[in-house]
């Protein structure tokens, strides 16, 4: 395979090769018109640039943060704990939504976050981008990922391997031998530490591991009913259910669950809860289901009676921007890779 050289790419571009040269290593230098016909330019040429920029130099001082929010349902407690840290810092705040189609779409990052000279960026739950961004992390500003793990980048994660462990433990600490749970994306890193907790808790209470209470692609309020009403009408049917964590799902993979549009992280409960009330007559006493909450607090309707366990998202968002802060003023020289948020008490 022929090397694209900067000389290819300032001919496409009709520029000259030291003008290639300033957007790849100097791009505050130049113009965004300049920038455009170079990634232009790279994206017909599908060139891998990341040997290429220049690494990234806290020279600007713009008091400007990036926030990618890759949530679902969006406007959550994790943007309002990390908004009150980062204003209380004066930051400026930008939120972008980044459509992903190719690698070579990784490029409208750089371009953006080199002509706004963002200090900082926070990208918010996983999305497919990370894979190639990776090979630009050296080019970019200090990146804090939230409610996600991973070993490429510094993250503030909710530890979902644990508490899959915990809740299945406690609800088999109360006699409940058949637990059934209910995933979301089977693809996702949380929903496989979740199953990967819940099957260590069971093995250890010597519980064997039932495939049929195992429910994957489950998202919405329609999804759960059918698979409550399948679980209750098969034999053995459980006397416990978990439902997964809903508040790690992505916009990004909204094309997989077309009909969850518009509904809420607590929707799949419902589901199975609205479900367990209507097939009450077929079980010989009460389904306990088990859900994910963002808060302690009450909500004062049905979801109060059930078994939930806190997921602290506003402590999550606050943590994630505290770090940011102290990784662009220099302040965690030996910062630890990740940083695991614990996970509230049971309630029930």
């Amino acid at each position: 395979m022929t090397k694209i050289t900067l000389s290819d790419i300032a001919t496409k571009a009709n520029i000259s090769v030291a003008s290639v040269s300033r957007v790849l290593k100097k791009p505050h230098l130049t113009s965004p018109q300049t920038q455009l016909r170079v990634y232009q330019a790279i994206e017909e040429l599908n060139m891998d640039t990341s040997k290429n920029f220049k690494p990234f130099q806290p020279i600007h001082n713009s008091r400007k943060i990036l926030i990618i929010d890759n949530q679902l349902f969006s406007k959550s407690l994790i943007n309002l704990g990390l908004e009150q840290i980062l204003k209380k810092e004066q930051y400026q705040l930008f939120y972008l939504q980044f459509p992903y189609n190719n690698k070579s779409d990784i490029h409208h990052i750089i371009r953006y976050v080199a002509q706004n000279a963002f200090d900082g960026i926070i990208i918010i739950n996983d999305a497919p981008y990370l894979k190639t961004l990776i090979s630009y992390k050296n080019t970019l500003p200090p990146i804090v990922l939230v409610n996600h793990f991973s070993l490429d980048f510094i993250c503030v994660h909710f530890d979902h391997l644990l508490i899959g462990y915990q809740m299945t433990k406690y609800l088999t600490d109360n006699s409940h031998t058949q637990v059934a749970i209910l995933l979301n994306n089977d693809q996702s890193i949380d929903s496989a530490l979740l199953l990967k907790g819940y099957k260590q808790a069971l093995l250890r209470a010597n519980i064997t591991v039932e495939p049929r209470y195992i429910i994957q692609g489950c998202f919405t309020y329609q999804h759960a009913k059918s698979a409550i009403k399948k679980l209750i009408n098969g034999r053995k049917t459980p006397s416990a259910v978990i439902c997964a964590d809903n508040f790690s799902l992505s916009y990004l993979d909204e094309i997989y669950y077309k009909d969850l549009h518009h509904q809420l992280p607590d929707s799949m409960v419902l589901g199975a809860l609205h479900q367990a009330n209507e097939s009450k007559s077929k079980l010989t006493k009460p389904l306990t289901i088990s859900y994910f909450s963002a808060s302690k607090e009450l909500k004062y309707n049905e979801l109060d009676n059930l078994c939930r366990i806190n997921k602290p998202l506003f402590k999550m968002g606050q943590k994630s921007a505290t770090l940011l802060c102290d990784i662009i003023k220099d302040t965690t020289r030996s910062t630890k890779h990740n940083k695991i948020i614990n996970v509230e008490s049971i309630s029930y």
